[in-house]
């Protein structure tokens, strides 16, 4: 039998930062983020303390990481379904609904980003970090908007996909959280960010002198 490859420090800390985040993860949904210890973490994941925190800086960064990691899939999981839709808007729309019906559904991952939402209102060095992921998160819904008008708009009214995008951002955080704390159903959830996407698609459209 061929012996196993030795793992270098790199993968072996890849490794564990990786079963660090999947231990957050799992308890931060079953028991919520100000309820869960890093201690708890290090018992549940077989790790020390000391182990968790030369990987982690803290447990804000902790919860960075594993939302950082769910709502990078999501991203990915919402530009396949628009792409699989082809060009029409209303089809976009109809994935987009799909895609939302299905994440809001998971209401302790919504909790759990309110959570730290929170959290990150006295730690201006989270919030940095934070700022990064949702910076990602606008260049993806930028896609989506400049993918359904000609290309030339973009370079023409970028301060006009630049709104837009970051006004369906903001309407998308904030209806989760609503969504998690249940003032918002699912059915008007929808309705609510399916209609402001097409209001700035049509907007942008509009300023850009172009058929929507």
């Amino acid at each position: 039998m061929a012996r196993r490859k030795a793992l270098t420090r790199a993968e072996s800390q890849a490794v564990t930062r990786e079963q660090l985040v999947d231990s957050a993860e799992k308890l931060f949904l079953a028991n919520g983020y100000h309820a869960t210890s890093i201690a708890t973490i290090a018992a549940d994941c077989g790790r020390t303390v000391g182990a968790v925190y030369s990987n982690y800086a803290s447990k804000e960064e902790l919860c960075c990481a594993v939302l950082r990691r769910r709502f990078t899939a999501e991203i990915a999981k919402a530009l396949a379904m628009l792409t699989a839709a082809g060009d029409d808007l209303d089809a976009r729309l109809e994935a987009i609904a799909q895609w939302w019906r299905e994440f809001a559904r998971d209401t302790p991952m919504l909790l759990l980003t309110a959570e730290y939402g929170l959290s990150l209102l006295r730690d201006p060095n989270q919030r940095d970090k934070a700022a990064h992921a949702i910076d990602s998160t606008v260049d993806s819904v930028r896609v989506m908007v400049d993918d359904h008008l000609p290309s030339e708009a973009a370079r023409a009214h970028s301060a006009s996909f630049d709104r837009a995008a970051n006004a369906i951002t903001a309407f998308a955080i904030g209806l989760s959280t609503l969504r998690g704390v249940g003032t918002l159903g699912e059915r008007e959830s929808t309705a609510i960010l399916t209609e402001s996407i097409r209001m700035w698609i049509d907007r942008v459209a509009a300023e850009t002198h172009l058929p929507a």
